[in-house]
């Protein structure tokens, strides 16, 4: 019986050996086999996801970005479209695909600090769930008027609404927007009263002002420029520095405050959180040398955008900086649902 009992027992561990030598032998090949893919990555098309219709600013330099990304990785980079619920709708989008480096994200203020914030409930939180892959390029706020507004300057606005409160009208896009957000921390600093009129969208708007229904206009920097380059409006004043341009910047113009800059529109890559490491590292630098290609910060210009580079550490802090001044701002007014974390 003893004699049994020890076969018995000899047989189990001998088992439990083998099982453990088998469970050590699948794991070293299915992690040879995740190095071997990781290695070669890519080898198909990467897709892209803009969250807006295609033409605006997000959109172009995507465009402009992927045509580079392309020549970086040797495989086809692609975009896709997925606009709806102020950029949220796309971002979601990439969330649910594979985190395997074949579905990324350019995005800008909307689904990464303005949506989330209006939102009670999102779906994501966007310092958690993505992986910064780098910022390329920002767009300042531009005040502009019509072309043959009185006012020549922001100064000049500023001076005028203070002797005539209430009177003068300042429009921008969309209640909440970055537009919206950074026009009311400008009337607090300059210590104005005037009506802000919101308009369904920038097109709405820029025809308001031509046809000069409202006496001022808050837009992008790039979504004024057309405007401004045919001389049907002309811009006071913008946010941060246009390199080349002669335009007043806002602390030229005796607007100093740093948290003005905080709603400047910009541009930058994202990954979902699980992609695995060395496919996410790949992708850094392979954005990083697109950035740093003088040819492409040149054709960045030609769409509006000022190439400002930041490192996926720098991002987050640009991103917390924007965060907590947007959250401050839209719980003035009432627009602040989310109460999540960031970290």
């Amino acid at each position: 019986m003893n004699s049994k009992f020890g076969n018995r027992k000899n047989c189990r561990k001998h088992f439990l050996v083998l099982a453990s030598s088998l469970f050590f032998i699948i794991f070293l090949c299915g992690h040879s086999l995740l190095l071997a893919v990781e290695k070669e990555y890519p080898n198909a098309p990467i897709k892209v996801v803009v969250p807006y219709a295609p033409g605006g600013i997000v959109d172009l330099g995507a465009r402009l970005t992927a045509d580079y990304l392309s020549r970086e990785l040797k495989v086809p980079v692609i975009i896709e479209n997925r606009a709806g619920a102020g950029g949220m709708l796309g971002a979601a989008t990439v969330l649910k695909a594979k985190p395997d480096g074949y579905t990324l994200m350019a995005a800008g203020d909307a689904p990464l600090v303005s949506g989330p914030l209006q939102s009670p409930n999102p779906s994501y939180n966007p310092f958690r769930d993505f992986l910064p892959m780098g910022l390329l390029g920002i767009t300042p706020s531009a005040y502009g008027v019509y072309n043959s507004s009185p006012f020549k300057t922001i100064t000049e606005f500023v001076k005028d609404a203070k002797d005539n409160p209430g009177k003068l009208g300042c429009g921008f896009p969309l209640a909440g927007s970055s537009n919206h957000l950074t026009l009311e921390l400008f009337r607090k600093y300059a210590e104005i009263d005037i009506k802000l009129v919101p308009y369904k969208g920038a097109p709405d708007a820029i025809s308001a002002l031509l046809g000069k229904h409202i006496d001022m206009l808050v837009l992008t920097y790039v979504a004024f420029l057309p405007y401004a380059k045919s001389g049907e409006a002309r811009i006071l004043a913008v946010s941060d520095a246009v390199p080349g341009s002669t335009i007043k910047t806002l602390p030229e113009s005796g607007f100093p405050q740093p948290r003005l800059r905080a709603f400047d529109g910009f541009l930058s890559f994202q990954a979902p959180v699980h992609t695995p490491k060395p496919v996410y590292e790949k992708l850094v630098l392979s954005l990083e040398r697109v950035a740093k290609n003088p040819e492409f910060a040149a054709k960045l210009d030609t769409v509006g955008l000022i190439r400002s580079y930041k490192t996926p550490a720098d991002f987050r802090e640009f991103m917390k900086e924007k965060w907590l001044v947007n959250a401050e701002v839209l719980e003035q007014l009432g627009l602040k649902k989310w109460q999540g974390k960031i970290d």
